[in-house]
């Protein structure tokens, strides 16, 4: 499965606990005027790829998360990517790595809700 992502951060200490790697998806409908991220809102932007290659990226840090960390896809917004986020939460639980969501949760469907069975922590 494909979607898009604005960028990464490999070892990221901010996003959720311990060490993570950060997926920052693009496009979001919301328009904060505190938005760290507003070059993310952009649907278009960003670069197309599939949920494997970020789980083959996100493991290669896999060393380095100790007990608490793992994975945290931010935003944008991954909520308008629902179901290419449950695809890489997927991935990620069959290779043992921590997931969380970072969201303002500002959508709530049945594709929402199957991630969030896949979810280990969400930052809202």
């Amino acid at each position: 499965m494909n979607g898009r992502i604005h960028s990464f951060q490999s070892l990221g200490t901010v996003d959720g606990p311990g060490v993570r790697f950060v997926v920052f998806f693009q496009g979001c409908p919301l328009r904060c005027s505190c938005c760290h991220n507003p070059d993310t809102w952009d649907y278009n932007g960003g670069k197309e790829i599939t949920a494997n290659e970020i789980v083959l990226k996100a493991e290669r840090f896999k060393e380095y998360f100790g007990k608490n960390g793992g994975i945290t896809l931010s935003g944008g917004e991954p909520l308008v990517q629902a179901d290419f986020a449950k695809e890489i939460f997927f991935l990620c639980k069959e290779r043992g790595i921590n997931t969380c969501l970072d969201t303002s949760g500002c959508l709530m469907n049945d594709s929402v809700k199957k991630l969030l069975e896949l979810t280990d922590r969400v930052l809202l």
